[in-house]
């Protein structure tokens, strides 16, 4: 009998598998990354497709994989026409450590949680800038070291935007 209770459609209904939610902030997220922006907002432009998949692979590990960071990346790449498979590998790898130390940034303060998204994809953009100077020979600017440290700076805001979204439409 308890079985019947737990499984009525009334609590089926009260919370969210997620995968639709998780989907469509992620789709946001690119759409924000990429919009045509002024030049002087495009340098300060943070990771926002990046930042939104370090959070749901902190908040719910169990919901999105080391998958989930690939083929976001993949469609990424396609949607900002860089090297296929550059954006996989890098967002398989956030989603990676993301998973590592989920355990442990869960339980940091968000301004701790920023110092180490600062530290995090600061090597991040280093990995990808290592790619690209390969391929495309683009050079290290200041405008590398501004995207990262905006998109710490605004991480507090979108962990806020994220768990409030996941809160609210019972995402679990």
């Amino acid at each position: 009998r308890q079985m019947c209770i737990r499984d009525s459609p009334q609590t089926m209904h009260a919370k969210s598998s997620g995968g639709t939610i998780i989907g469509l902030t992620l789709f946001f997220s690119m759409a924000l990354s990429i919009a045509p922006w002024p030049d002087h907002l495009a340098i300060l432009m943070p990771s926002w497709t990046l930042l939104t998949l370090i959070y749901w692979s902190i908040a719910l590990p169990h919901k999105v994989s080391i998958l989930t960071g690939f083929s976001t990346g993949l469609l990424f790449d396609v949607l900002t026409g860089s090297l296929l498979g550059q954006n996989a590998l890098i967002f398989s790898t956030a989603s990676f450590f993301s998973h590592s130390l989920y355990s442990r940034l869960r339980n940091y303060p968000v301004w701790q949680q920023s110092t180490l998204i600062l530290m995090f994809l600061g090597c991040i953009k280093l990995l990808s800038l290592w790619l690209n100077h390969f391929i495309v020979h683009i050079e290290y600017t200041y405008q590398h070291g501004l995207q990262v440290l905006f998109s710490a700076l605004v991480w507090p805001a979108i962990f806020a935007v994220l768990r409030l979204i996941r809160r609210h439409f019972k995402v679990q």
